[in-house]
C-alpha cells in the first residue's frame, strides 16, 4: 500500500503537471470551460493528456511513481507532437482497440494520431526520446467543411474492423459516418439516421428531423447475422452477412436502431428501426433531455440510457412481437435493398431498473425550486461483466463533486479515467479544471471480484456444515447492511466559489446527515447483528462442547462394550471348535454303521481291487526273477570251474563285471517295490 500511496500522492508533483498548470493559467484567459471534457485517457498504467494550449499529447508512465522504479535514470513524460496538428478544439480522446490509434476529436473535427513504437530498457516511446513527432491523419475534413452547422456528437471505433482502423462518428444532424483511417476522406457507409429516405450519396446533407430534436450519442451492440433471401441469391445456397447494430438516441429521449457492414464489398443498406418501444410505459417517456448511451453485456444486450436530470435507465433489447413496434418500424421494412435480407428482428426496450443520480449537495428541504441539469457522459471500464450476480441491484458512488450547490460556479471535470494494474491497483483518476489529478479508490471493484487460488495449488477449504445451511455468508450479510446508498463525495469546487454561512450550513446540514444515516445507523445496526450473531454462535459451541462430552462418554462405553463381546467372541468359537469335533466323530459312527458302502468306500474297494491285482502281477515278477538269479548262479559257478581252466581276458573281466553289478542293481530295485507293495498292502 505504501507504494500505491506513493504515485497517488506524487503525481501532481510530476514537472509535466506542473508545465500543463502553467499552461492552463495562460489559456485560461482566452476560454473556460463550462461543461466536462475527456482530455485524459488511461491505458493500463499509462497516463496521456492532452495539452490544449499547446496542441501536443503528454504521455506519462504511472510505474515510475513506484519506489522500486526511483532508481530508474529518467521518469520524465514525453510529449508526442502532431505532424498535422488539429485546428479544432479537441474535446474528446479515444484510443482504438490494440491501443496504435487514438482518436482527437471535438465539436469541429477528427484527428488520429498514430503512436510510436515501445522500446529500449524501460519499454518507453521510441525509447524514450523526451519528444517525438507522430504521424496525425485529419478525417472527413470534407465532411466537417461542408457541414459547418452539425455538431460532433460521439466518436468510436468499429469492433467489426479486422484491422482496427475503422472509425464512426455521429452528428447532430442525425448522420452516421464510418471511414477507414486509411482512406480519410473517402466513407466506408453513410447512414441518415434521421430520414426516412435512404441516402444517394455519402455528401448529401440529410433533412432537418422532425420537431428540432438532434441525435446525442450512440454505441455499438453485439453482431447479428443477416441472411440473403432466396429470391435474391444467385447461387442455392443462402448467402450471409455480418452487421453491428448502432443504438442511436435523441434529445427527446427516442431510441433508434442503424445496421453498420464492414465485411461485405458493397455495404448493406438497412433503414433505420425506431424509435423503439420502451415498455413498461411511462408518461414522461421516461425523460426528454436524453443525453447519451451505453451498450453492456452481449446475451442479452443491455442499454443504458441517460438524462440531463440525472437519472440512469437500464434496459433490456429483446424482440417484439407487438403491432405497435411493427407498426412504427414499417417505414424500415420498405427500404428498397433492404428486402434483400432477413435476420435483422424489430426490438423493443424493456426498463427494469432506473437509478437516479444526485447532481448537488443540497438537501431535499434545502432544494430550490429550479433544478440543476447537466449532460450525463458514460464511461465503459471495459471489465467483464460476466462475473457480476444475477439480480443485483445497481451500486452508486458518489466519489468527486465539482458544484456542491447551485450557486457554485461551473467547474467541470476535464478527464476521467480507470487505473487498472497489478502493482498501482485500481483507482478513479480524474483532472480537476484546475489541472490537479484526483486519485479515488473504488471500493466497488472488489465486491464481485472471484477469489482465484493460486497457480499450481489446489486447497480444499473445510467448511462448516451450518455454513451450507445459510442463505448467504455472514460477511455479505454485514456488507449489505454496511451498503451506503448515498456517500460524500471529495469537493473540488472552482478556486473562486465562495459559499455564504446558509450555503455553508446547508453542506455541513448534508455531510452530517449522510453520517448520521449511511455511517452511524447502518454501524449500529450491523454492531447489533455482530452481537446477535455472537450470542447464536457461543450458544452453539456451547452445545457443541456439550456434544463432544458426550460422544467422549459414548466412545468410552463403545470401547468397554468391544472388549466384552470380544472375549465372548473367543469363548464361542472355542464352543464352536469343540461342537463340530463332536459332530464329525458321530457323522463317522454313523457312517460306520450303515449297510450300504458311501461313494468313497466303493471307491476304496475298487483301488484295493486294482493294488491286488498288481500285487499277482509283482508275484509272477518276482518269481521269474528268483528263477533268473538261480540260473545265473549256477552259470557263474561253471564260469568260475571254466575260467579255473581257462584265463579270461581283462576286457572279458570288466564286461562280466559290468554285466552282473546292472542285473544285480536291478535286483535291488525289484526287491525294494515288492517290499514297499507288501506295506502298502499289509501282507
Amino acid at each position: 500500500m505504501a507504494g500505491v500511496d506513493n504515485w497517488r500522492t506524487c503525481l501532481n508533483d510530476q514537472p509535466f503537471c506542473k508545465q500543463l498548470r502553467e499552461n492552463n493559467a495562460k489559456d485560461s484567459g482566452q476560454k473556460r470551460y463550462s461543461t466536462s471534457k475527456g482530455l485524459t485517457a488511461i491505458q493500463g498504467g499509462d497516463l496521456y493528456v492532452w495539452d490544449s494550449f499547446s496542441c501536443h499529447l503528454v504521455f506519462y508512465n504511472l510505474k515510475n511513481l513506484l519506489p522500486e522504479c526511483a532508481d530508474r535514470e529518467r521518469n520524465q513524460a514525453q510529449i508526442l507532437l502532431c505532424s498535422n496538428a488539429p485546428r479544432f478544439e479537441v474535446e474528446f480522446l479515444t484510443f482504438n482497440l490494440t491501443g496504435s490509434l487514438v482518436a482527437l476529436w471535438g465539436k469541429g473535427g477528427i484527428t488520429v494520431l498514430e503512436l510510436p513504437k515501445r522500446w529500449g530498457r524501460y519499454a518507453e516511446l521510441e525509447g524514450g526520446k523526451p519528444s517525438i513527432s507522430c504521424k496525425s491523419i485529419s478525417i472527413a475534413s470534407h465532411f466537417f467543411a461542408s457541414h459547418k452547422g452539425a455538431g460532433l456528437q460521439q466518436v468510436l471505433w468499429h469492433p467489426g474492423s479486422e484491422s482496427d482502423t475503422h472509425m464512426a462518428f455521429l452528428t447532430s444532424n442525425g448522420i452516421l459516418s464510418v471511414y477507414n483511417i486509411q482512406f480519410p476522406d473517402v466513407p466506408v457507409q453513410v447512414i441518415h439516421v434521421d430520414s426516412q429516405e435512404p441516402s444517394q450519396s455519402a455528401s448529401c446533407i440529410s433533412v432537418a428531423t422532425a420537431l428540432g430534436e438532434k441525435t446525442m450519442g450512440f454505441d455499438f451492440g453485439p453482431p447479428i447475422q443477416l441472411s440473403r433471401r432466396a429470391s435474391f441469391s444467385l447461387s442455392s445456397q443462402m448467402d450471409s452477412t455480418t452487421v453491428w447494430p448502432a443504438y442511436v438516441v435523441k434529445g427527446n429521449g427516442d431510441m433508434l436502431v442503424a445496421y453498420t457492414d464492414l465485411l461485405s464489398s458493397s455495404p448493406v443498406k438497412l433503414a433505420p428501426q425506431g424509435p423503439l418501444l420502451m415498455h413498461p410505459p411511462a408518461e414522461d417517456n421516461y425523460g426528454v433531455d436524453a443525453c447519451s448511451v451505453c451498450c453492456l453485456g452481449e446475451t442479452p444486450t443491455v442499454l443504458v440510457i441517460a438524462t440531463c436530470e440525472g437519472k440512469l435507465h437500464h434496459c433490456v433489447v429483446l424482440p417484439s412481437n407487438s403491432p405497435e413496434s411493427q407498426t412504427d418500424s414499417d417505414w424500415s421494412a420498405s427500404a428498397g435493398s433492404s428486402s434483400q435480407f432477413e435476420g435483422a428482428p424489430d426490438v423493443s426496450l424493456y426498463v427494469y431498473e432506473s437509478v437516479e443520480l444526485e447532481l448537488t449537495l443540497t438537501t431535499a428541504a434545502n432544494e430550490a425550486e429550479d433544478e440543476f441539469t447537466c449532460p450525463i457522459r458514460l464511461h465503459k471500464d471495459g471489465t467483464d461483466l460476466k462475473d457480476l450476480p444475477e439480480q443485483q441491484e445497481c451500486i452508486v458512488e458518489h466519489l468527486i463533486c465539482t458544484k456542491p450547490l447551485l450557486s457554485s460556479p461551473p467547474s467541470p471535470v476535464l478527464g476521467v479515467g480507470v487505473v487498472r494494474e497489478a502493482s498501482l491497483g485500481t483507482f478513479l483518476l480524474v483532472l480537476t479544471s484546475d489541472i490537479h489529478f484526483v486519485s479515488l479508490p473504488l471500493s466497488t471493484s472488489t465486491k464481485y471480484k472471484l477469489s482465484t487460488p493460486v497457480m499450481g495449488t489446489s486447497p480444499r477449504l473445510i467448511q462448516s456444515p451450518l455454513r451450507s445451511l445459510a442463505q448467504e455468508p455472514f460477511h455479505q450479510h454485514i456488507a449489505k447492511i454496511l451498503a451506503r446508498k448515498s456517500t460524500n463525495p471529495v469537493l473540488k469546487s472552482a478556486k473562486a466559489a465562495s459559499m455564504s454561512s446558509q450555503e455553508c450550513f446547508q453542506l455541513l446540514s448534508r455531510t452530517t446527515q449522510v453520517f448520521r444515516e449511511e455511517y452511524l445507523q447502518k454501524q449500529g445496526l450491523a454492531q447489533q447483528e455482530i452481537q446477535k450473531r455472537v450470542r447464536i454462535l457461543t450458544q452453539l459451541k456451547q452445545q457443541q462442547q456439550q456434544d463432544l462430552r458426550d460422544l467422549d462418554n459414548s466412545r468410552a462405553r463403545l470401547h468397554e462394550s468391544a472388549q466384552e463381546l470380544a472375549i465372548r467372541y473367543e469363548d464361542c468359537q472355542e464352543e464352536h471348535e469343540t461342537i463340530l469335533r463332536r459332530i464329525e466323530a458321530v457323522m463317522r459312527r454313523l457312517q460306520a454303521r450303515n449297510p450300504v458302502l458311501s461313494e468313497a468306500e466303493r471307491g476304496m474297494k475298487k483301488d484295493l481291487e486294482a493294488m491286488e491285482e498288481q500285487l499277482d502281477n509283482y508275484k509272477r515278477s518276482l518269481h521269474q526273477l528268483r528263477t533268473k538269479h538261480d540260473y545265473q548262479t549256477r552259470q557263474i559257478k561253471k564260469s568260475e570251474v571254466a575260467a579255473a581252466s581257462h584265463s579270461l581276458k581283462n576286457s572279458q573281466v570288466s564286461q562280466v563285471r559290468s554285466v552282473l553289478q546292472q542285473e544285480g542293481e536291478d535286483l535291488s530295485n525289484m526287491l525294494h517295490r515288492i517290499n514297499q507293495l507288501k506295506l502298502d498292502v499289509g501282507v
